[in-house]
C-alpha cells in the first residue's frame, strides 16, 4: 500500500495551483500594506482624526474669542463709563482743564 502525498506536497507539485497560490497571498499582502499604509489606510485615518480634533479645537477657541469680542462691542455701545476709562488707559486722553501727572521711573 502506497502513502498518498500530504495536501502541501501536492499543491507544491502542482506547479499552475503553487502559482496561483503565491498569487493570491502576493494580492493579500498588497491589500494588507495599502490597508495600513496607503493614501486612504488606517494611518492617513489616524492622523486626518488627530488633525480634525486639533482644528475643532482651534475653531473653539475662535469662537470663544469672537463671543467676548462681541461682549466688548456691546459693552463700548452702551457704557459710557467703560468708553470713558478705555479712552483714557488706552487713548491717553483727558476731559477739558484737567491736568495730568506723569511719573517717570
Amino acid at each position: 500500500m502506497s502513502q498518498k502525498p500530504g495536501l502541501v506536497r501536492q499543491i507544491l507539485m502542482n506547479t499552475r495551483l503553487a502559482a496561483l497560490l503565491l498569487l493570491s497571498g502576493l494580492f493579500l499582502l498588497g491589500l494588507m500594506v495599502l490597508t495600513v499604509w496607503g493614501d486612504y489606510g488606517l494611518r492617513e485615518i489616524r492622523r486626518k482624526q488627530h488633525e480634525i480634533q486639533r482644528l475643532v479645537r482651534e475653531v473653539d477657541a475662535i469662537e470663544q474669542e469672537n463671543a467676548r469680542l462681541v461682549r466688548e462691542i456691546q459693552r463700548l455701545r452702551t457704557d459710557m463709563s467703560y468708553l470713558e476709562k478705555i479712552a483714557r488707559e488706552d487713548l491717553g486722553l483727558v476731559r477739558p482743564k484737567e491736568l495730568v501727572f506723569e511719573f517717570v521711573e
